[in-house]
């Protein structure tokens, strides 16, 4: 069988078994097209052609390889490349295909990267920004909003945020249920300011028939899009025009409020196993980026304690 059946197989599986989300499998297929675009320039055909040596070929091509924007490939991006990889050669060997194992295949080091996060005061000034917008109606600034406080006091990934159902924040209860990654289920809170912007922007929006807490309100809308979802690109995009409107130089995206979250619950006093719960983190490991804060909020404990001099 040809490696782009293999592919397709491969993929199925990740989406039927494995329940991945749409956007991993898209990443996934993406990823696995780039591969194939290499294998048939060196006449690789089949799966079981994939050896060493290939790998090898293939990484360089990756370290040289630039993307759409004409920039180099990052370390990071690289290796996300072999892990689907060996996510793909384990599903082989799994079916009983004789391909190259998996475990032999070493992931590039990569730099433990800089974390950027938000401080109360930065998300005080981008609220700020949202509600002296006058080039949008109420609703809008509503919505904007709660968007922010949600994703900074809930720690939830872009597309978690786009899923919430109004009836789910219409209780009494600051608990969510979200379901993260990979369909797994979790449960994180409300903070009491989202929750009550998530009043006020429903109140304002009225008794629409649509389930999702959060919809687009754009004025040229048609009016048989009414209640048409947010995407993912329309939440970058409005957070990016108020962050440049403070003049903030971070690079400022969605996932930075759920960094700002993590961050704010470890100096706050909250250990990483919590935050790893919280994040839907599924390995402890992923958490472990914002050891160094951590780290940092024991090295300023212990400078409290013994600054006075105190051996005893």
């Amino acid at each position: 069988m040809s490696f782009h059946q293999d592919m397709e197989d491969f993929l199925l599986y990740c989406e039927l078994t494995k329940q991945y989300s749409p956007n991993t499998v898209r990443n996934y297929r993406n990823t696995l097209d780039r591969l194939t675009r290499f294998l048939s320039k060196h006449k690789i055909s089949q799966s079981n052609q994939i050896d060493l040596d290939v790998v090898n070929r293939y990484r360089k091509f990756l370290s040289t390889h630039e993307t759409i924007r004409g920039e180099v490939m990052s370390l990071k991006a690289q290796s996300y490349q072999i892990v689907v990889l060996r996510s793909f050669l384990k599903f082989m060997l799994k079916n009983g295909s004789l391909v190259l194992n998996p475990d032999r295949l070493e992931l590039p080091k990569t730099r433990m990267r800089r974390i950027e996060f938000l401080t109360d005061t930065e998300i005080s000034k981008l609220i700020e920004s949202v509600l002296n917008d006058i080039t949008v109606p109420e609703i809008q600034k509503k919505r904007n909003q709660a968007i922010i406080l949600t994703l900074f006091g809930s720690g939830l990934r872009l597309s978690e945020l786009l899923a919430l159902k109004k009836v789910e924040v219409s209780g009494e209860e600051n608990q969510i249920t979200i379901e993260g990654k990979g369909g797994k289920i979790r449960s994180t809170y409300l903070a009491p300011a989202s929750k009550e912007v998530i009043s006020e922007y429903l109140q304002v929006r009225g008794g629409d028939e649509n389930p999702f807490l959060f919809i687009s309100h754009s004025k040229n809308q048609p009016k048989n899009k009414k209640f048409r979802a947010l995407t993912p690109r329309m939440v970058q995009l409005l957070i990016k025009k108020y962050a440049n409107r403070l003049g903030i130089y971070k690079k400022i995206t969605p996932h930075t409020f759920r960094h700002s979250f993590a961050t704010k619950l470890l100096m706050k006093g909250g250990d990483l196993r919590t935050v790893q719960t919280l994040l839907g983190h599924s390995n402890i490991s992923t958490t472990q980026i914002y050891t160094h804060i951590s780290d940092q909020r024991i090295k300023d404990l212990h400078s409290k304690v013994f600054s006075d001099g105190d051996v005893g």
